[in-house]
């Protein structure tokens, strides 16, 4: 059994591997890429793989985030071999990683939420051994996370007469182009900073995947698909200036990236880490189909 860095060559046999051992979360080779080599925080020293006989039995991705409240740790990707559990190569791998990451100044560690590029905003409840597997290694359950799904099939996502009443106002809601870069980044800048980077992936895509509602040039409200698990039919993020709620923009907005999802052939959309559950049920029929919990540990008192 050898424990080494992960390489470029493993691509192939690591997603053999990461579809058998995390069901809820299979990947394709693009995505595979995406959640790994194309993270801006990719760390050779952070992706460790455990083969045994030229078999991979084991995968960590661990990955460094900033946020308000300093520099922070993410597992980001962790599995075992089924037949090879209980064998102490997740503990290996995972204690391996978090004192890559205390070295490179985490203070804390979380379990798979590492936005702007992440695949879970937490641990399935599905996988039923996790939670006892991290508790064990000292993480502390912080919260819950939902996934809303949304059915594409046979139901039309227009404006109509809502999307005719804010044009009269002088609000437009329209694609964006890459002309709208600067705008975004400032609106963005101003509401949700953290979000800056994965709309504007969305932004990048061709054509964008990113719709805007404006009051001239000014920003009041986006709405972006594509932006994370790229083809996966995720929708958001998605936000809209305080001073313009309550007028039905961001309904709009919605409808707009589910239709463009529905054209690509989507029979569902996925809605991830949501926060107003209300708001998608009411507007678009999502329900709640994926709960997860959110862990952390202290590795710096």
């Amino acid at each position: 059994m050898k424990f080494r860095p992960l390489c470029r060559s493993d691509a192939g046999p690591l997603l053999e591997f990461w579809n058998a051992s995390a069901r809820f979360d299979t990947l394709t080779p693009d995505l595979l890429a995406e959640k790994i080599w194309a993270d801006e925080g990719f760390d050779p020293g952070m992706a460790l793989v455990c083969a045994d006989a030229g078999q991979i039995t084991g995968f960590v991705l661990g990955v460094m985030r900033q946020n308000a409240a300093g520099p922070r740790g993410i597992i980001k990707l962790l599995a075992v071999a089924g037949e090879q559990r209980r064998r102490g190569i997740g503990s290996r791998l995972l204690l391996a990683v978090e004192a890559e990451l205390a070295k490179r100044g985490a203070e804390t560690v979380r379990v798979c939420e590492s936005p702007p590029n992440y695949l879970t905003p937490g641990i399935d409840s599905r996988y039923s051994g996790a939670p006892h597997f991290f508790e064990k290694h000292g993480y502390v359950q912080v919260g819950e996370a939902c996934n809303m799904t949304v059915d594409l099939e046979d139901r039309l996502f227009a404006g109509g007469d809502k999307e005719r009443a804010l044009q009269a106002q002088g609000i437009k809601i329209r694609r964006a182009t890459a002309d709208d870069r600067a705008a975004v980044t400032q609106f963005l800048e101003s509401h949700w900073p953290p979000w800056r980077n994965e709309v504007i992936a969305s932004l990048l895509n061709k054509p964008p995947s990113l719709y805007l509602a404006l009051d001239g040039s000014e920003v009041l409200a986006f709405s972006a698909y594509d932006a994370n698990n790229r083809g996966a039919g995720w929708f958001g993020p998605m936000g809209t200036a305080p001073a313009a709620r309550r007028r039905g923009i961001g309904q709009l907005l919605l409808f707009r990236c589910l239709a463009d999802m529905a054209a690509q052939g989507h029979r569902y959309a996925t809605i991830p880490w949501v926060d107003p559950v209300g708001f998608y049920k009411q507007c678009a029929g999502a329900a709640v189909t994926r709960i997860f919990h959110r862990y952390e540990k202290v590795v710096k008192p």
